[in-house]
């Protein structure tokens, strides 16, 4: 999306080179390929008139007679009222998709006779070839105050010359999101689409909040097979969820409920755990048996992740070999099930994982850490915050600073992490060992007099 500046300059250009066939055709273009939104800030910035002379220039300096219907569309966007009425004269006479647009545009417009000419113009123009131009300006419109019945009549324009299903079948096929939805959820309301539309849609769907809608109208009106079939075997986690939801213990096939407790989202394998006690079955014994078995990596790291949410205390040694291992998945889990369980033994181990490529390793190794400050010490840290790579750096400066208090100041102080102001403990004082190392960082730092003051007093130090 172009800053206000640039449309300024497109503008600018677009009114300097008016004359020219060239400069035409690339403000047409423009005009033409700009979102529904992008064409509202277009008109907004255009019509600003807080500048000595507008971007579009003089309104004298527009000559309007024989007009193409670009001219007359950067000048319906003038601040000028009257010039604004002349374009939108001119824009009648055009069949243009530009002259479409900009018609659209001025059904906002605060001079009641372009409102006006510009709407009875507008609701005169229901093809839909012409609809995929106005309709998506009209939606944006109807959420302000003039212009916002202007879509509802419209609409029942086009209703009337095409009927609805031709209308809601070319507005659902629409580049813009927010017709396209509308266009989905009307088709619905009128009837015009059932559940085995839902049902032949959803799979392919990209757009979360229409296919939100197919799951709900295939969740409301499907028999259970077409549910399980739809929904707990869909692409998304909230058709699972939503199936698992309608679905009872006994509707549901203990196959696809024991794929689901171990799914890649945390609520679906909730709810699948429910169901599967519902069933008579033990959470716990179904995750241990995946968890130990051959099945892919990937499976095994969820049947771990499930263990811990269903409450089972897993063995040390266990949890110490999945961190170990040399599958990234498995590592990952076993580290995030490490934290608060490590020993004195693993600390160097643990830092070296800090400074390897992974970054989601590194930072899990750096949890565990934390969690465990008592087994480490700043000494411990040197490798991290003199390494030449500033990513392990940072790991560095980060797990020094998740000590707290003082530490996390020294640990600003250190890297120059801070913006304008240290977050300064101000209810406990420092030892004398950090009072002398934040003494010597404030020596060696250039930093203004009134945030030495404010370390000072945070310190204890007289005034």
């Amino acid at each position: 999306m172009q800053t206000p500046a640039q449309i300024r300059a497109q503008l600018s250009l677009a009114a300097a080179n008016r004359r020219f066939s060239s400069g035409l055709a690339e403000a047409e273009a423009w005009l033409a390929s700009a979102t529904a939104r992008e064409m509202l800030r277009i008109d907004y910035y255009a019509r600003q008139a807080r500048y000595p002379v507008p971007v579009l220039g003089r309104a004298r300096d527009w000559k309007l007679k024989n007009a193409t219907p670009v001219v007359a569309a950067l000048a319906s966007m003038h601040p000028d009222g009257r010039l604004r009425e002349q374009a939108v004269r001119v824009l009648c006479a055009s069949a243009s998709a530009v002259s479409d647009r900009a018609l659209a545009v001025r059904v906002t417009d605060h001079v009641a006779v372009v409102r006006e000419l510009a709407e009875q113009e507008v609701l005169r123009r229901t093809t839909l070839v012409q609809a995929e131009q106005v309709v998506p300006l009209l939606q944006r419109i109807s959420q302000r105050g003039r212009g916002s019945q202007v879509l509802e009549r419209y609409l029942r324009a086009l209703v009337d010359a095409h009927g609805e299903a031709s209308v809601w079948e070319c507005l659902r096929s629409s580049e813009d999101f927010d017709v396209r939805r509308t266009a989905f959820r009307r088709s619905f309301e009128s009837g015009l689409f059932g559940l085995p539309d839902a049902v032949r849609l959803l799979p392919r769907e990209r757009d979360q909040v229409v296919r939100r809608k197919l799951i709900q109208v295939i969740a409301e009106a499907g028999t259970p097979d077409v549910i399980a079939e739809s929904l707990l075997r869909g692409r998304s986690a909230e058709s699972r969820v939503l199936g698992l939801v309608k679905l009872t213990a006994e509707q549901l096939d203990p196959v696809d409920v024991e794929r689901l407790l171990v799914d890649r989202s945390v609520l679906v394998r909730m709810w699948a755990r429910l169901r599967w006690q519902e069933m008579g079955r033990d959470p716990v014994e179904g995750y241990a048996a995946v968890a130990r078995s051959s099945a892919a990596p990937v499976v095994r790291a969820r049947a771990y992740v499930g263990l811990a949410e269903a409450g089972a205390e897993l063995d040390r040694a266990e949890i110490v070999e999945l961190a170990r291992s040399a599958d990234l998945a498995l590592k990952k889990v076993g580290l995030s099930l490490l934290r608060g369980k490590a020993v004195a033994a693993e600390v160097h181990w643990l830092l070296r994982e800090m400074t390897g490529e992974d970054s989601k390793v590194a930072r899990l190794a750096g949890d565990v850490l934390s969690s465990c400050p008592q087994l480490w010490s700043l000494a411990d840290l040197a490798a991290l915050k003199d390494s030449a790579d500033p990513a392990i750096q940072r790991r560095g400066w980060w797990l020094h600073r998740s000590l707290g208090g003082w530490e996390a100041v020294i640990a600003d102080l250190e890297s120059g992490a801070y913006r304008d102001r240290l977050e300064l403990p101000m209810y406990f004082r420092p030892t004398p060992a950090q009072r002398q190392r934040i003494m010597e960082l404030i020596g060696a730092l250039s930093l203004g007099s009134g945030q030495v003051s404010e370390i000072e007093f945070a310190l204890g130090l007289p005034a």
